[in-house]
């Protein structure tokens, strides 16, 4: 699939989910994103990129993590998630959180490095995961940490008995990357 439809369609998609994704996904998403945020062995006070950030949910998290000297910067493609993310983060009285719009393959972010970045369950929706991860390398300090979680193996995913129902009636690209980076 061509990468500019890609993006079109991740947008739009995202776009459609904000308002419901926090109910629909908090539990399911948690186990992933708590094995990532350990691996990350976020300190106070640091500096965290959370890419593909969506509403937030991994976040706010962090912020548990880095304290009130911390400070998390959240990106993400989709428009409506970003306002979701910044809605909450003013009703939480956030104010070491900052979201903005960019996507993951390219962040014009301004001032200093981060000590850390971390990206949760994004990078297979990305058309080039590698340059992402590149983009997120770029934005890190001198031995900065970098940690993401991914799905793993389209035939080991919790909704592997539906893809032979679904394969015979939609023809879709999109699909198989979300797989692309699982173990086989």
């Amino acid at each position: 699939m061509d990468s500019r439809l890609q993006r079109r369609v991740q947008r739009y998609g995202w776009d459609k989910a904000a308002g419901d994704y926090e109910a629909g996904w908090r539990a399911q998403l948690e186990p992933a994103q708590s094995l990532m945020l350990q691996t990350a062995a976020l300190q106070p006070g640091e500096r965290v990129l959370d890419v593909a950030c969506g509403t937030g949910l991994v976040s706010f998290r962090v912020l548990e993590a880095v304290g009130g000297t911390g400070t998390v910067v959240g990106t993400d493609i989709s428009a409506e998630m970003v306002e979701h993310a910044r809605r909450l983060a003013v009703e939480r009285g956030k104010q070491n959180a900052s979201f903005e719009r960019f996507g993951a393959e390219a962040m014009n972010l301004e001032g200093e490095p981060f000590d850390a970045a971390v990206c949760a369950l994004g990078l297979m929706y990305v058309p080039d995961p590698v340059n992402a991860l590149g983009e997120m390398l770029r934005l890190l300090e001198p031995g900065g940490r970098a940690a993401a979680a991914v799905w793993g193996a389209r035939a080991k995913c919790g909704w592997a008995e539906i893809f032979p129902i679904v394969d015979a009636r939609v023809s879709s690209e999109v699909c198989p990357l979300f797989f692309q980076l699982g173990a086989k």
